[in-house]
């Protein structure tokens, strides 16, 4: 009894804040600890339909009425605003009852929206387009295809797309209707290949994927840019533009983070590279260059070209440049450097000795060797330690080849 009356007499705003720490499932499971109880979660502003509401996907017909009951009642003795709706349940692609929820949420000023298909891609409802005050969208495995009258999500600030089949000719005007959109991610969509990235308001950029074209224009405040290949390797029949680095880091006054994988440093390597760029990148402190080759000269090229645009760079991490003139490079704020799939050749330990002879606030030195023999590793870090240090404090750290970063 003692119990049930602590549990009565809480605040309102801690069973609030009880509540929303739980999955739906168990808020509504709440109402049998008191009658004050019985109806909070009612009032949660926040709906997540996933594998914590359904923990067993509909198979068939009947399963899936049955889920849908369940959510219409759940919306039915729900009193309040809904912020959040989230349904990511496999089993439920192409559903038309998706749509009426949709038609719902678009009556209720949704500010928040995912919706997850896994197995078949789902024609979303142009209710959604109604939905003006979103403020984050969410779509995995759905066609995205806005109706012509469409003039944009005014108060979105994020669009995270996944596998997310784009109408041609769409993805280029849309993302200039979303004049506060702060937060961008693409992974792995349809019609993405030419990235005209025109947002006053970006501060995170993630592309995952194939592109043939890239310009920034007008991200005066975009500071951290990651750009990750397709499995699907290089676009088929496309034809790439070549690359323009000034261009590109023009409009990217105040990044300080940069993930460029493969294509992205192919990509700037095919055009002019400049010994260093004209603006200084003087935010940026961690520069992510992968799978970049050394036997390609424009590559390391254009590495270099980075790393000398960079006076306050503080994490360098490779995965792997030719011998170059190195004289000119200040590394004086770096503090952390990784280099992965490492091998003992001459280039390699060359740009080693580099990057210890000029970071005198060097902390730390991970270096993992390519897969295969152990001993090779160990002769890479007994070379290594003899090498001349500009900060006295740097630590080399052997990371083991079987281990994935």
């Amino acid at each position: 009894m003692m119990a049930s009356d602590i549990i009565s007499d809480l605040p309102n705003n801690i069973i609030e804040n009880i509540l929303v720490h739980l999955s739906l499932r168990e808020a509504v499971k709440t109402s049998a600890l008191s009658t004050k109880w019985r109806y909070n979660w009612s009032t949660l502003p926040q709906l997540v339909f996933d594998y914590s509401f359904c923990t067993d996907s509909p198979r068939n017909q009947a399963m899936r009425k049955e889920l849908f009951m369940n959510i219409y009642q759940v919306l039915l003795l729900h009193d309040g605003p809904i912020q959040k709706f989230t349904l990511s349940i496999p089993g439920l692609e192409n559903c038309p009852e998706i749509n009426h929820l949709v038609s719902f949420l678009s009556k209720n000023d949704i500010q928040d929206f995912t919706l997850c298909s896994w197995n078949e891609c789902h024609k979303l409802s142009s209710f959604l387009f109604s939905c003006l005050q979103l403020r984050h969208l969410h779509l995995h495995y759905c066609l995205f295809h806005p109706p012509a009258t469409f003039r944009g999500f005014s108060s979105l600030v994020c669009l995270v797309f996944l596998e997310v089949d784009i109408a041609m000719n769409i993805f280029e005007n849309f993302i200039p209707k979303c004049p506060l959109l702060e937060c961008l991610r693409l992974q792995n969509c349809t019609n993405t290949e030419n990235l005209d990235i025109d947002a006053p308001n970006l501060k995170l950029f993630h592309f995952e994927g194939l592109f043939t074209s890239l310009r920034f224009k007008n991200t005066p405040v975009l500071a951290s840019v990651t750009f990750v290949d397709s499995l699907d390797g290089i676009p088929k029949n496309k034809e790439i533009q070549r690359g323009d680095m000034i261009k590109v880091f023009r409009y990217l006054p105040v990044i300080e983070y940069l993930f460029a994988d493969y294509s992205l440093l192919k990509f700037l390597a095919s055009g002019y590279i400049p010994d260093r760029l004209p603006v200084t990148l003087e935010f940026l402190k961690t520069l992510v260059l992968s799978y970049m080759s050394f036997g390609s000269l424009k590559e390391v090229s254009c590495a270099l070209c980075l790393i000398r645009s960079c006076p306050n760079l503080q994490k360098l991490r490779f995965k792997f440049l030719e011998a170059q003139d190195f004289s000119d490079i200040s590394l004086n704020k770096l503090q952390e450097v990784e280099m992965l799939d490492f091998d003992d050749s001459k280039p390699d330990m060359e740009f080693v000795k580099l990057l210890l002879d000029k970071s005198p606030l060097l902390e730390t030195m991970y270096i993992q060797p390519k897969r295969g023999d152990s001993t090779t590793g160990f002769k890479i870090l007994k070379e290594v330690t003899r090498y001349r240090r500009a900060s006295s404090t740097a630590e080399i750290i052997y990371l083991d080849p079987s281990i994935y970063i």
